[in-house]
């Protein structure tokens, strides 16, 4: 703040000489100037003093008979005096400045930091619901209205910040731990199998079994029964409806077959780049415009975009984005692998796609690949065996009772 005071109001630095320089610093800061980076030289010192400060020091240099010289002269009055006759380049420099104050009025980025099951469209979405979006004016939202309603409207953030800082606001949130299901007991309910598979287990909580150990289920079977008789040996008694509950795990199959080809086409970069920039404006209803240079006339190539907003400082985020389009030139060459080659990749698609498409729920007890050979591709077969959980529950519509007639 005090170099930003000094640029502001004009100084001077001043070499001063002669036989009483120690006497001329005494009087100067017995009269009240401030001098500051002050640094003694072979023929006196050096010094920098403000520009009202200067035309004071006359008097103490007339009475101590040293010698004054100015060295460099720095800040906004001799900046403006210099180019007082430039009336053009003042006026845009004037326009420029007042331009960075208006834009500093607006919210032109927007940070989300600690989601992790929240989406980031989804709070945005929201966000712009309450007024807060890209381009919008800091006076239309409040930070800590937005925090209050960021953790009513989410059940899942458990604490939320809202601050907004030059033109950024960053919305921290923490989210709670997802809530367990809770089961209403007095709803009965069967429970079926969510899909085929060869029983090798069965634990019954509650509800009466219809499967065994070693029995072969599909997807729908009913696996336990919430329906209960009251009194098996009585032909007609009433049926009791319960809450069944069981954990029925069973074996499954799982097949895979893909083709890994022994001829492909591999990329080789020539090494040939060409950069496309363009400038994107982040006001309502504007584009991009395209800089000039650069003109990509490959053939084949890979395209990578990145965006660089840009900013007057680290709070202070410009409208203005960077556009980049790097386009890296290859050709395609034909190759050519053997079968040892092809099986390793056929095991590393497989132990991908297990990975990808099971749940860690999920027990892998066996897996088997073959493979079938072809002069132009290997044939690849996979069979996945599993042990895992197949029970769920399904409500049980209970018929009302019918009462009896009156004559």
């Amino acid at each position: 703040m005090l170099g930003i005071r000094h640029f502001t109001k004009g100084y001077v630095r001043l070499a001063v000489s002669g036989f009483s320089v120690e006497r001329f610093l005494n009087m100067a800061a017995f009269r009240g100037i401030y001098l500051w980076d002050v640094v003694r030289t072979g023929s006196g010192a050096e010094l920098n003093v403000s520009i009202k400060g200067f035309k004071m020091l006359r008097g103490c240099a007339r009475k101590t008979k040293c010698r004054t010289k100015i060295i460099l002269k720095s800040g906004l009055p001799f900046i403006l005096f210099r180019y007082r006759r430039r009336k053009f380049l003042m006026s845009g420099v004037l326009f420029f400045v007042l331009g960075l104050v208006i834009l500093s009025s607006f919210v032109w980025r927007i940070e989300i930091e600690g989601n992790v099951l929240l989406r980031r469209d989804e709070i945005l979405e929201f966000l712009e619901s309450e007024g807060l979006h890209t381009g919008a004016l800091k006076f239309r939202f409040s930070d800590r209205k937005l925090q209050t309603a960021i953790l009513l409207y989410f059940p899942e953030v458990s604490w939320a910040d809202v601050h907004t800082r030059g033109t950024r606001t960053t919305v921290l949130i923490s989210e709670s731990i997802p809530k367990q299901e809770i089961y209403d007991r007095q709803q009965p309910v069967h429970v079926v199998a969510t899909s085929e598979g060869l029983i090798t287990g069965i634990v019954t909580g509650a509800g009466a079994p219809l499967v065994r150990q070693n029995d072969i289920v599909r997807e729908g079977d009913m696996l336990v029964s919430g329906i209960l008789e009251l009194n098996p040996e009585m032909p007609g008694s009433p049926n009791v409806y319960v809450h069944a509950y069981a954990e029925v795990w069973a074996r499954r199959y799982h097949s895979m077959e893909f083709l890994v080809p022994l001829t492909y086409d591999e990329k080789v970069f020539t090494g040939q780049v060409v950069n496309q920039r363009s400038i994107q404006l982040l006001f309502a209803g504007s584009g991009r415009f395209r800089l000039p240079g650069g003109r990509n006339s490959f053939v084949s190539y890979e395209r990578i975009t990145t965006h660089r907003q840009l900013g007057a400082g680290g709070d202070y985020p410009l409208p203005f984005v960077i556009v980049t389009e790097r386009y890296a030139e290859f050709t395609r060459v034909p190759r050519t692998r053997t079968h040892e080659e092809a099986a390793e990749i056929a095991e590393r698609l497989v132990t991908s796609r297990i990975i990808r498409e099971f749940d860690f729920a999920v027990d892998i007890t066996e897996r088997t690949v073959s493979f079938r050979e072809t002069p132009d591709a290997l044939h690849v077969s996979a069979l996945i065996t599993t042990h895992e959980r197949i029970d769920k529950q399904i409500p049980i519509t209970v018929p009302t009772p019918v009462s009896p007639s009156t004559p």
